[in-house]
């Protein structure tokens, strides 16, 4: 029997990625080129939609040529992009200026005034803080920045939805970021206009695609141009996609009630299947039918995670340690986990904040920053690189315990991304929850993720389940050490002290920052 073969394309922060899966999930090759993010100031970041577009048909084209397949037996695309990253496109579909990208926390002040407005779409943030993240937050602060790119945009959408226009020429919203980060709820009837209209931007809707896809629904066949491009056969299916992180649920097998899907990065989401709707402060959703239709999907995340680690090694490793690795033919993170694994939970006291680019969940404070606490002169570089990873890990472990307080069912923790690749990390993870975490075979989840549904779209599975279950496999399980969980509890409060004793200084030093 022949294999079949589909692409799922992963845009990520970092990256764009291209991975050619078969039937049974095997990755056949891989294809990555790098993005770059722009920071113009405090709060900003953008990234260049060219360079997207450089990016995406590179990627393809590399991992075409890495396989030994026909580029014409590829028969579906699925993909997934950041979110909330808003992009504006003119009347012509030319971008009006560089991606929004969904860790550009400028919107700061109009987050707080959507907050307080009242509406009854609120529920999705338990009636509490809203995240600058969000699509109404970046577009009334661009309405009022930028007033002419707002006036002159033509269709405005995200990431994901740019990817598919890219390779379709079709406008199109999807059902995963518009439920997630536009307040869209298609059971009760779509956009909530009440909401829109009191915050100032009741004119928009006519900027927004009138065609919202589902996860795996066919947006429209590949382009001929896109095909010439890259070698791939005009016309295949491609498939409906979402926010990476969401679409690596997918990829990670966690689509029924009582399975959690950790998606970790430059930033880290904690997303679940409900079978019931629930609201409460400290999660956003639940969201209707955010990745299958008819279920709920409840979400947390922390916006710097492995970008801390990166940050890190980048400006304040060693020579020594730099050295080393070079004699050793390591890279400094193997030297560093090694080093670190050599030191007790809690790092000799130290405690981490790692609110380097603000809190998404369960405090939605966008002023609050990073604190690396109780330093002394013991304390060398890999004190603070176990320090940080277990900083990541306390907030994570409040986030669950918010998510336990609200209703959610957490049974099994399945996790997948950069941080798998330090086993340390992991066992860091599971000793400061209490809770086991399994790890799939394949790592690249989303990207997995994105050929699943690719492949729903391509008829070879009837549904995303399907898809899943034939294409998704468990590499190990890491059990947590109950000795080490006892010794992180006092961190873990220590962690959370941390940002309450410094959350109302910590707004006030970001108003002295010009």
């Amino acid at each position: 029997m022949m294999s079949r073969y589909v692409l799922g394309i992963d845009a990520g922060t970092e990256s764009i990625r291209a991975g050619i899966y078969d039937e049974a999930g095997n990755c056949i090759s891989f294809g990555v080129s790098q993005n770059e993010n722009i920071h113009r100031q405090h709060g900003c970041c953008e990234q260049s939609i060219e360079q997207w577009d450089e990016s995406l048909i590179e990627s393809i084209r590399e991992a075409l040529a890495k396989s030994d397949i026909d580029p014409h037996s590829i028969e579906g695309i699925g993909l997934d992009g950041t979110s909330c990253t808003v992009v504006y496109l003119d009347e012509d579909g030319k971008p009006l200026r560089d991606a929004l990208m969904w860790m550009d926390i400028r919107a700061v002040a109009e987050a707080d005034e959507i907050a307080a407005c009242g509406d009854p779409a609120l529920k999705y943030v338990g009636f509490g803080k809203v995240s600058a993240e969000w699509f109404p937050c970046k577009n009334l602060w661009l309405k009022r920045n930028e007033p002419e790119v707002y006036t002159n945009a033509r269709t405005i959408f995200e990431h994901t939805d740019w990817l598919a226009y890219r390779l379709t020429g079709e406008i199109t919203a999807n059902i995963n970021t518009t439920s997630i980060r536009w307040f869209y709820n298609k059971k009760e009837g779509g956009f909530p206009v009440s909401l829109y209209e009191k915050i100032g931007l009741g004119d928009i809707f006519e900027k927004l695609p009138k065609r919202i896809v589902e996860i795996g629904e066919v947006v429209a066949g590949l382009s001929a141009s896109v095909a010439a491009e890259t070698g791939l056969k005009a016309g295949i299916p491609v498939a409906g996609g979402g926010a990476d992180a969401y679409i690596g649920v997918i990829g990670l097998n966690a689509l029924k009630p009582g399975k959690l899907a950790i998606i970790t990065g430059s930033s880290q989401l904690h997303i679940g299947i409900t079978d019931k709707e629930l609201h409460a402060p400290g999660i956003f959703g639940t969201f209707p039918g955010a990745i299958v239709p008819g279920a709920e999907v409840v979400e947390a995340g922390q916006i710097s995670t492995g970008s801390i680690i990166k940050w890190f090694v980048s400006n304040f490793v060693s020579a020594e340690i730099k050295e080393e690795a070079e004699s050793r033919g390591l890279s400094i993170y193997d030297v560093l986990n090694e080093q670190a694994e050599k030191l007790p939970p809690g790092s000799e006291g130290l405690v981490v904040l790692e609110h380097w680019q603000g809190n998404r969940t369960p405090w939605v404070d966008a002023n609050s920053r990073g604190v690396i606490r109780g330093l002394t002169l013991k304390h060398t570089p890999a004190h603070i690189f176990r320090a940080i990873m277990e900083g990541v890990v306390y907030g994570t472990q409040v986030i669950l315990q918010k998510m336990e307080e609200g209703g959610v069912v957490i049974d099994e923790i399945i996790v997948c991304g950069g941080a798998t690749q330090s086993d340390l990390w992991m066992q860091i993870h599971a000793d400061v929850t209490g809770k086991p975490f399994t790890i799939p075979e394949e790592q690249q989840a989303v990207s997995l993720g994105s050929a699943i549904a690719g492949a729903m779209g391509a008829g070879i599975y009837p549904d995303l389940q399907s898809g899943a279950d034939a294409m998704v496999r468990v590499a190990k399980i890491i059990e947590p050490n109950p000795v080490n969980t006892e010794k992180y509890r006092e961190y873990v409060r220590q962690y959370v002290a941390t940002y309450e004793n410094l959350k109302d200084e910590s707004a006030r030093l970001v108003k002295t920052v010009d």
